[in-house]
């Protein structure tokens, strides 16, 4: 049972929402300690259920400034539910999303405005029904499995004299004390998302999901450096596929979403940028938020009414070749992609696809050893060959590779892939002379993508290491 005291009780409205009709207040965007809310419909009585499944129980709610559009709801939310599941949606997140109000404050839009989840408190522990999320006494904001059960996400909050909670008109969600200042704040730790006026600080991360159907951490992730904003794959070693530099390090630095740029400052209160990306505003009345995808992309989202729903604007990541074919995903493991974004597997004889019928899963090797690392030569005999892909690049910058040759040819770049246990494919990358190269040599391989010549400037082959036969 919802035991919050909830702000703004100025008007009481009715919700149409598939499971009938329900009071509710015009908006409740403040909860004193302790306060409980309990996901099932009866605790939370603003509840909607969308078009394609999707569940939405509003705990927290603040209207959108103008009185009604996008607006920022926490609570409990389930959005990955396929259309043809004949199962209500029974995965949770505890979270905060963008809902689509009216001027009564109601969740509507069932069919084009699913909630969008910028931030989630428990995506690698979802919730089912009848999960609670506590604001204790004590002043920690805690989400439990069941009522009385395992806590599966703390605030940390315990002992900090957090007297409520408040989620602001910005999406952030705020703990704050006695004196109104803020003890804890969802923009100090974000998942997959930024909303504007969220910093990303050095050290954090966002996130990708493991993919559109699975919210667990995924490999993908975006960070703020000493002299760049990169983003990379968590391999071993992390194979990085975006680099913005900013010359000179700066150990404090960190990357501010405004409307319309995402700018790295060297340290807070600096009001000149070290680097700054320029990003469409957002106008009066509407939501626009970022978003770090399993595909790589970092994607610029915004609510356009004329369009009836929410549609990317913006890839803020740009990569070159300027192509879909340059992120590390986009054709899965060992996946070659070709210029109209087609994936093959490097070869019917030695590679075959995960799935026949999506070739974007990518491939494994037909004979896969027990792992690279077994001894590359046994009694005199070669364990692995490489198979060679002339005309074919890779992602992970040269600087992050496992190991890189300068100045070398190309038979002793294979050499040292064959000769390396860990060596799993070598780009070899030179100009006219084959004989004076670089090679780089990689622990894993991702995507691959064919190249051009004349557009790159410069050779690139792949040799990837298989069993010998």
């Amino acid at each position: 049972m919802q035991r919050a005291t909830v702000g703004l009780l100025a008007l009481c409205c009715i919700l149409v929402g598939h499971g009938g009709v329900h009071a509710q207040p015009f908006d409740y965007p403040t909860a004193s300690a302790p306060a409980t809310w309990a996901n099932t419909d009866a605790a939370l009585p603003h509840h909607v259920v969308y078009a394609d499944g999707s569940v939405a129980r509003a705990a927290l709610l603040r209207l959108n400034p103008a009185g009604f559009g996008p607006s920022f709801a926490f609570g409990f939310f389930c959005t990955n539910h396929p259309r043809t599941a004949t199962t209500p949606c029974s995965d949770f997140l505890l979270g905060i999303a963008v809902v689509y109000c009216n001027s009564g404050a109601l969740m509507t839009s069932v069919t084009s405005g699913i909630p969008q989840v910028v931030w989630s408190a428990n995506r690698a522990s979802i919730v089912g029904a009848g999960a609670v999320a506590e604001l204790t006494a004590e002043g920690d904001l805690v989400l439990r499995s069941t009522p009385g059960g395992k806590v599966v996400w703390s605030s940390g909050t315990k002992g900090r004299s957090v007297a409520g909670a408040r989620i602001g008109s910005v999406g952030n969600l705020v703990l704050f004390d006695g004196t109104n200042s803020t003890v804890w704040q969802s923009f100090d730790h974000p998942t997959d998302a930024l909303l504007i006026g969220q910093s990303l600080r050095h050290g954090a991360r966002l996130t990708a999901n493991t993919s559109t159907s699975d919210w667990r951490d995924g490999r993908i992730y975006l960070a703020v450096e000493d002299d760049a904003l990169s983003a990379y794959v968590d391999a071993k070693p992390p194979q990085r596929y975006y680099h913005l530099g900013f010359g000179s390090k700066a150990a404090n630095a960190y990357a501010t979403y405004t409307n319309g740029s995402l700018a790295v400052f060297a340290q807070p209160g600096e009001a000149t940028p070290l680097t700054n990306i320029q990003l469409p505003t957002v106008g009066a009345g509407t939501v626009q938020y970022m978003r770090l995808e399993h595909d790589g992309h970092l994607r610029l989202y915004e609510w356009l009414s004329n369009a009836a729903g929410w549609a990317p604007v913006f890839d803020v990541v740009r990569l070159f070749p300027d192509s879909s074919c340059s992120y590390p995903t986009v054709c899965g493991a060992y996946g070659v992609c070709t210029d109209d974004t087609q994936c093959s597997c490097p070869d019917a004889a030695n590679f075959r696809p995960v799935d026949f019928r999506r070739p974007n899963r990518g491939c494994v090797p037909t004979a896969t050893p027990a792992t690279w690392c077994a001894s590359s030569r046994r009694q005199g005999v070669q364990q692995h060959r490489l198979v060679s892909l002339p005309g074919t690049g890779y992602f992970n910058d040269h600087g992050t590779s496992m190991r890189a040759l300068e100045r070398v040819s190309e038979e002793a770049c294979k050499k040292a892939c064959l000769d390396d246990c860990a060596c799993a494919a070598a780009q070899f990358y030179y100009g006219p002379d084959a004989g004076d190269g670089f090679c780089y040599l990689q622990s894993e391989v991702l995507s691959m993508q064919t190249l051009q010549p004349e557009v790159v400037h410069y050779n690139s082959t792949m040799h990837i290491k298989v069993q010998a036969k």
